[in-house]
């Protein structure tokens, strides 16, 4: 079931893909795009799929990326070539474009020449979905066309709705299956009903799903671990401590086995009320148990550390997820833009600035920037400490990275503790 949620259709409930401090916001969207961003050009190569690819990544005009998909159809293995789907979708979503996402993938539906597979199907629901098209996933659902419809094609309809926040229709769709559709909802559904009663604040009926699912009560299938994480992650979210000790104490009286979202979930906790050092007890826990940690597991471990202003901890936790060995061998979970936001900014209200500076410095060789007036204020601080080469250093690097627009608004924030003053600086400091 979990190959089915990871592979064939991408709705896996989004509650369990991140749990973090509820009360920390993301900042990742202060930085430069990442076509502004220095990056090394992609190989080219000789298939006609990977020459599409690469034209409609560098094309900017919407119109035009529309216009390239559709008239490569007859490119071998195009319809099985799911990132050259992705990409198309992703691009005009940027651009704000559903018409054209609607050009590009409602005459599948009823194209001859299209696969009649639902697993093709479920794709184009799931594109609607991620484009935020619930509606056109709807009309794509109830079209009558050859398509077999299944708990696969009907549950990226529920995600659809879900990932839009119509919680409502979710759940009358769901409660539809049999009668309108014919379908009767086995678990990846429910387990779908289940996030979306958690994520618009319905605990209580989430419990309740839960409890008729494991007595197995109108047919419902039984919950497996990510039934049980879901509300375990909405009583997070909502601050349910009773009823999330309760839903622990299940996973365990029917001995389900934890993964890193149940970890996850009971390591946010502890950070949140100011018990980081417990969390990491609980870290080392899943380790031991051969559970690997997620980006998230350290999120919540450094975000914790910080909150309880022990920064100096935050940093340490920071260099073990770099060397927290893998399943496949190897060291090191890599850190996301908003680790390294929340650790850095921490850095600079401490004044430990050659803290700060190596660890924006890693984050630039990842090709992670943090917010340009962070950089600004460890330029100045390394300035203020007389640490004129860290701080020319960190600028130049900063130059080189960048391009475009986002040179320009670097150049403008940096202003007075340029390159230049920094060196002014240096030798006015020699002369003395």
């Amino acid at each position: 079931m979990a190959a089915i949620l990871h592979r064939k259709v991408p709705f896996f409930p989004s509650i369990l893909l991140r749990i973090r401090p509820f009360s920390a916001l993301p900042e990742s969207e202060h930085l430069p795009p990442p076509d502004q961003i220095d990056q090394t050009p992609p190989t080219d190569t000789k298939h006609p799929l990977d020459r599409l690819q690469l034209s409609i990544r560098s094309e900017s005009n919407p119109e035009r990326v529309a216009e390239l998909f559709l008239s490569s159809k007859n490119i071998h293995r195009f319809y099985s070539s799911r990132p050259l789907f992705s990409l198309t979708v992703r691009k005009l979503s940027r651009a704000r474009r559903p018409d054209l996402i609607r050009r590009v993938l409602d005459p599948f539906i009823t194209d001859p020449n299209s696969p009649k597979s639902e697993g093709f199907l479920a794709r184009i629901l799931s594109l609607y979905s991620s484009a935020g098209l619930p509606d056109a996933a709807k009309e794509a659902f109830c079209h009558p066309s050859p398509f077999k419809r299944s708990d696969l094609s009907f549950s990226a309809l529920l995600s659809a709705y879900m990932h839009s926040g119509r919680y409502g229709e979710l759940k009358s769709t769901f409660e539809e299956a049999a009668s309108k559709f014919n379908i009767t909802p086995g678990l990846v559904p429910h387990t779908i009903l289940l996030s979306g009663l958690c994520e618009n604040g319905e605990i209580g009926d989430a419990r309740k799903l839960l409890g008729e699912m494991s007595s197995r009560e109108n047919d419902r299938p039984e919950p497996n671990i990510i039934s049980y994480n879901t509300v375990l992650c909405g009583c997070l979210k909502k601050g349910e401590d009773g009823l999330f000790d309760e839903i622990l104490k299940e996973i365990e009286d029917r001995n389900l086995e934890p993964n890193v979202v149940t970890f996850n979930c009971r390591i946010a906790r502890f950070c949140n009320i100011g018990e980081s050092v417990k969390a990491e007890e609980l870290l080392d826990v899943m380790c031991s148990r051969g559970i690997q940690p997620s980006v998230s597991t350290f999120y919540n471990l450094i975000h914790g550390y910080c909150k309880e202003n022990k920064v100096d901890l935050a940093v340490k936790m920071f260099q073990k997820m770099k060397v927290a060995k893998r399943r496949s061998g190897s060291d090191g979970v890599s850190p996301n833009a908003d680790i390294y936001i929340v650790l850095v900014k921490n850095l600079i209200e401490k004044e430990q600035f050659d803290d700060a500076s190596w660890i924006c410095i890693e984050g630039m060789a990842r090709k992670i920037l943090l917010p340009f007036k962070d950089v600004k204020c460890i330029v100045e601080g390394l300035m203020k400490e007389s640490k004129l080469e860290k701080a020319k250093d960190l600028v130049e690097k900063m130059r080189k990275v960048l391009k475009g627009d986002a040179s320009d608004a670097w150049e403008k924030i940096i202003g007075g503790v340029s390159l230049e003053a920094i060196t002014s600086s240096q030798m006015s400091g020699q002369g003395q």
